[in-house]
């Protein structure tokens, strides 16, 4: 495993603390689960389970990008945000 330094702001890394305290995980844990999160690869509408394709029927036509910029913003809300 490689080691990795990174600086942030004194405020955000207290706050970092404070949510890997709250979780019962570490900073560093968290970080690797953001680049696990980032470095994911995209779904394509493919993947998707078949409701979740026919409820996209339901909607306008959404270009393969849009999809993947959706699905992106879905997995930050879902895994990255608190």
């Amino acid at each position: 495993m490689n080691n990795v330094m990174v600086q942030v702001d004194d405020d955000l890394f207290a706050r970092a603390l404070q949510i890997a305290e709250a979780r019962q995980t570490t900073v560093s844990a968290m970080v690797e689960h953001l680049l696990r999160v980032v470095a994911a690869p995209s779904l394509r509408h493919s993947d998707l389970p078949p409701l979740t394709r026919q409820a996209l029927g339901m909607l306008p036509s959404m270009s393969d990008e849009q999809v993947k910029q959706v699905l992106d913003e879905e997995r930050v809300r879902k895994y990255v945000s608190i």
